[in-house]
């Protein structure tokens, strides 16, 4: 089992780690994402690094606690990222939906690993430790649901369930990692662009 990522950065921008870690982190996160959680083992990681079963407890504990940070690093960097964009979008709803549409599909275009693994694998997280990530998932859907609500209030929006309407519009991304190349028929800003319409008129 090799590394075979095209991806510029496994790893979201801030993330900080010494460069072993990170290694191992990006193998994590691409093993994983591709093969599954359950498919990789520690012998795996390590023969993916060049590494020493042994060497791999240097920096974590067990295979759980690595995908427990990855997920965890995912979360939050999707959160963030959605935070900043609406902040920077201005008071309008169409222009904070557009803003939080256009970060939550470009981020899962960007790093489809990350994706692909937050998305698929966290059943594997004992319960304490799914529910610490599925909480900064429901911050990051109360974004969604937030403007769309003020969007109703204020008559630029005529969804009648915000709630569904969020769960819509969210998983509209999500499935993007399990399809989309570089050598799609759709560029990744024509699918952003095209996303953010498709949400505009589900929420009006």
């Amino acid at each position: 089992m090799t590394l075979d990522s095209t991806e510029t950065s496994l790893l979201p921008p801030g993330v900080e780690l010494p460069p072993a870690k990170r290694r191992l982190f990006e193998a994590a996160m691409e093993l994983f994402g591709r093969d599954g959680y359950h498919a990789v083992s520690i012998r795996d990681l390590a023969t993916a690094l060049g590494q020493q079963p042994s060497a791999i407890y240097f920096h974590v504990e067990s295979k759980q606690q690595l995908l427990f940070e990855l997920a965890l690093m995912g979360h939050r960097a999707h959160f963030d990222t959605l935070r900043d964009a609406l902040m920077d979008a201005g008071a309008d709803p169409h222009e904070q939906l557009r803003a939080l549409v256009a970060a939550h599909v470009r981020g899962h275009l960007t790093y489809p690993s990350m994706a692909r693994l937050t998305n698929r694998e966290l059943r594997a997280l004992p319960p304490d430790e799914l529910q610490t990530v599925l909480a900064i998932r429901t911050s990051t859907e109360q974004m969604f649901i937030d403007v769309l609500d003020r969007g109703v209030r204020l008559g630029a929006f005529n969804t009648t369930d915000t709630f569904l309407a969020a769960k819509a519009i969210g998983a509209m991304g999500v499935r993007l990692p399990e399809w989309w190349t570089t050598d799609s028929p759709r560029t990744l800003e024509q699918i952003v662009d095209s996303y953010v319409e498709f949400a505009l008129k589900l929420a009006t």
